[in-house]
């Protein structure tokens, strides 16, 4: 069964609980705020799924695709209000749509009301402004796995975007390719604390006496590199919290003092990916003078495409 003894060997990503059919583990958090599987030995009959499901026991059996290195695209969504509503160049925007053309599912993460991070997925384009932008927190994926499991089976198309370890683990989880399934990541710095996440946003409501309606890491109005974090409260007040401000969040990030243990000892970054499709902000992009026409300081993605299947699906937007 698993017991986790070493954290730094946990990468939270939940596929565990979702395996087990005897609903025998749940997850705690521990005083850093990240949570960890608890397995129940009165339900467990030690079957043996969840270590065959974890992606860190199987690092080895994962860390191949079609390609060992990517086919690589700087890209922009051409609507620019979809840029600017989007972390960076609004890439993942434009395969959701895609994937919606298609008739299919989308997921990803999205806030919950108290501003809590949930993976979340459905097949009605309305949800993409749920879906969009980066979160910056640990997202809950239990029952995501599942789910996506049960739509493949019924034949429906899903394009599914975690962090590079969750999308490992729905890779174990799935135990095989789907022709109808498109698996993106994305170029990751580390897992932050929920629990740290959830302290600063209620620093921030304490400090302006209200109570937060809508909060946006890397607000463009100030440019994309300007690393600006948007704050609307009920009040009617808006504040905003530069990276170079000293703003708390930014420091403990980049300082990397709120990461979760797994991610010092990353076993999912590099090549091959393990996805189909990764996406990242293109930093450096000022660099190449060929792509001045889509360096606008408005968001400019780089697109990894790490399969057939993936550079297929992308050539399509």
């Amino acid at each position: 069964m698993i017991q986790i003894v070493d954290k730094s060997e946990c990468c939270g990503c939940n596929a565990c609980g979702d395996v087990c059919t005897h609903e025998a583990i749940t997850f705690q958090t521990d005083i850093e705020g990240f949570w960890y599987p608890r397995v129940d030995i009165d339900k467990c009959i030690n079957c043996g799924l969840c270590e065959r499901t974890c992606p860190q026991l199987h690092i080895g059996a994962l860390k191949k695709n079609d390609f060992e290195y990517p086919v690589c695209f700087a890209a922009i969504h051409k609507n620019i209000e979809v840029r600017f509503g989007s972390t960076t160049g609004g890439l993942f925007s434009a395969l959701a749509e895609q994937m919606y053309r298609e008739g299919g599912y989308v997921g990803g993460a999205i806030y919950n009301k108290d501003f809590s991070v949930s993976h979340f997925i459905s097949n009605n384009p309305a949800d993409l402004a749920l879906l969009r932008q980066s979160k910056y927190s640990q997202s809950q994926t239990c029952g995501i796995y599942k789910e996506v499991k049960r739509l493949l089976m019924a034949g429906e198309k899903v394009l599914i975007c975690g962090t590079p370890c969750q999308m490992a683990a729905l890779r174990r989880f799935l135990n095989k390719d789907y022709e109808n399934l498109i698996i993106v990541d994305f170029i990751c710095k580390s897992i932050t604390s929920p629990k740290f996440y959830a302290k600063y946003l209620d620093y921030w409501e304490r400090k302006v006496g209200s109570q937060l309606v809508s909060f946006k890491f890397k607000d463009k109005e100030l440019g994309w590199r300007s690393l600006v974090k948007r704050f609307d409260f009920k009040n009617g007040k808006t504040m905003y919290s530069r990276a170079q401000d000293n703003d708390l969040y930014s420091m403990a990030y980049h300082g990397n003092i709120v990461s979760r243990p797994s991610c010092y000892f990353c076993q999912f970054k590099g090549f091959p990916r393990m996805s189909d499709i990764t996406i990242a902000d293109f930093w450096g992009v000022e660099k190449y003078a060929y792509l001045k026409d889509i360096d606008d300081n408005a968001g400019t993605s780089a697109v990894m495409c790490n399969s057939s299947k993936g550079l297929a699906f992308y050539k399509q937007l």
